[in-house]
């Protein structure tokens, strides 16, 4: 249960930037996920992480279902207090194109240094891991690096 749910989370299905998880894979390797975000899935999946954390311990689970809950509050909760079901995959007439970024995209952001360690942790690279574009996965889990961590600002 931890392989998996460790997997998943270092995977694409994972939204390593706004937090939550998208709806599912649509392929073998868990990269590429349908970029759609659905309340029950991120509810579930938040259950199941603190369910895992409750059994094991483990630091890294319990801060995957903070951030996944913090995701919900934060983009998810309408201003009237309920939550919106779900959020779109399409961004400007394009599946995902919120989710995805180039290196380019990425350096602007982030500047050279922070960038180029982003992108050595989270598989950047200039021809992109899905149509030109990339898509974050963890390369190395940041939750037993903490140097990582601190260089890009995450406690």
């Amino acid at each position: 249960m931890v392989f998996t749910l460790r997997q998943m989370a270092a995977g694409g299905i994972r939204d390593h930037l706004a937090g939550g998880f998208h709806r599912y894979s649509v392929d073998d390797h868990w990269l590429v996920p349908h970029f759609e975000k659905m309340l029950y899935d991120n509810g579930l999946l938040a259950k199941a992480y603190v369910g895992a954390y409750r059994l094991t311990g483990l630091k890294d689970l319990s801060v995957i279902a903070e951030q996944t809950l913090e995701y919900l509050i934060k983009d998810m909760q309408a201003p009237e207090g309920g939550f919106y079901a779900a959020r779109d995959a399409d961004s400007e007439g394009e599946e995902g194109l919120f989710y995805v970024w180039t290196l380019e995209e990425l350096q602007s952001a982030l500047g050279s240094e922070k960038g180029k360690l982003f992108s050595r942790t989270y598989d950047v690279s200039e021809s992109g891991n899905f149509e030109g574009r990339n898509i974050f996965t963890f390369l190395t889990n940041l939750m037993q690096c903490p140097d990582q961590r601190k260089s890009l600002g995450k406690n």
